[in-house]
């Protein structure tokens, strides 16, 4: 199974995207506990070709003389995936890594807290509290991170975690109070 352990989703995925090994394998899924390799090769005259693809890539094992599914390669496949590419930064803190996809903020949190937890995490990765920033630096860091850095920029400000000056020439990050 050297393919499948390289690159488990690539391989679900060229796997599946043959037609016949698609039918053998919604066949193998449907039929609980499974089905023996003669009644597949009856139902699919391909069978026997296709099956050794699905099981190259994890898709199906064989238990009992019987042919089955193994759901556990889609969760594998995707762990690889995340661990390959992880949605969230390196260093995002775990509570609210779920909020990034390939990378970057979905979505900006409605409730606060998380948006908070948010924030935070964001003036701890990106924003020192020795250095004053001008604005163009602030949204460019914040831009890396989400679609509408002026949304971030206001809510930090909200939150007390940057504060700038009247003019809105320099930035500075500070400590936030607790929520």
């Amino acid at each position: 199974m050297p393919a499948a352990s390289a690159e488990p989703s690539h391989a679900i995925v060229k796997a599946l995207a043959d037609p016949e090994r698609l039918r053998v394998f919604a066949e193998i899924v449907l039929a609980d506990p499974g089905l023996g390799v003669a009644e597949l090769n009856a139902r699919h005259p391909r069978a026997e070709r296709a099956l050794m693809r699905l099981f190259e890539a994890g898709l199906v094992v064989r238990e009992d003389g019987r042919v089955r599914a193994a759901p556990d390669a889609f969760r594998d496949a995707a762990a690889a995936a995340r661990a390959a590419r992880p949605d969230a930064p390196p260093g995002v803190a775990p509570e609210i890594a779920q909020l990034y996809s390939n990378g970057r903020i979905s979505a900006r949190p409605v409730n606060r807290r998380t948006r908070v937890a948010l924030l935070k995490d964001l003036a701890g990765r990106l924003f020192a509290f020795d250095r004053v920033y001008t604005e163009r630096e602030i949204t460019e860091a914040l831009a890396a991170e989400y679609d509408d850095p002026l949304q971030l920029r206001r809510d930090m400000i909200d939150e007390l975690l940057l504060e700038r000056t009247d003019d809105g020439g320099e930035y500075r990050r500070r400590e936030a109070p607790p929520i």
